[in-house]
């Protein structure tokens, strides 16, 4: 009997929070847990350093591995909000 990967769980959103600069700023660094059980399994679509797409429709987050076009998209996008 083949292991199967683990298709839904339960995480948490937590908010990090660190004090940044002299001034008593504080950098907030929001995060989400993916467990290992989940991303170790040889079949968990994403690898280290891929780059992601992720997007909110309705109350649902949607992560995905970013497409070339996508990348492409976004980077031109950096450029004129730059210039």
């Amino acid at each position: 009997m083949d292991a199967q990967l683990v298709k839904k769980i339960v995480t948490k959103f937590a908010i990090a929070k660190k004090k940044s600069g002299r001034e008593g700023n504080v950098y907030r660094s929001p995060r989400i847990y993916l467990p290992t059980k989940l991303t170790d399994d040889s079949r968990f679509p994403l690898r280290e350093d891929d780059l992601i797409s992720i997007r909110v429709d309705g109350r649902r987050l949607i992560v995905q591995r970013a497409s070339k076009a996508q990348i492409i998209e976004e980077s031109s996008a950096q450029k004129v909000r730059k210039s």
